[in-house]
């Protein structure tokens, strides 16, 4: 009963315009480099709409069921400093809100 309300646990690593989403519990994952670029030379994120619309593609590559998302996010470049106050405000705090797209 209580799976019914069992989260996805997603591993979602991002490099420059590359995403790697890696479904924990069922050990599959699908990657890809986006067609649009969604970083810049100084921001990992620079593009949020063009990044979050890669990651749901992906996303509905991986998933076939409705679920919500708990979700690891690992940046892999751009982490010799500190993540951005755009980054963090624009892409960290909303990447919850990826889901599967209904279709």
């Amino acid at each position: 009963m209580f799976g019914l309300f069992k989260s996805d646990q997603l591993y979602i690593k991002v490099s420059s315009n590359y995403v790697e989403i890696i479904d924990v519990d069922k050990n599959k994952k699908v990657n890809g480099k986006s067609i649009e670029p969604f970083s810049s030379e100084r921001l990992l994120i620079a593009e949020f709409s063009v990044a979050e619309d890669f990651m749901n593609d992906l996303i509905n590559k991986l998933k076939r069921n409705n679920r919500s998302n708990a979700i690891l996010f690992h940046p892999i470049d751009f982490v010799e400093g500190r993540i951005s106050e755009v980054e963090n405000k624009n892409f960290f705090r909303d990447i919850s809100k990826i889901k599967r797209k209904k279709g």
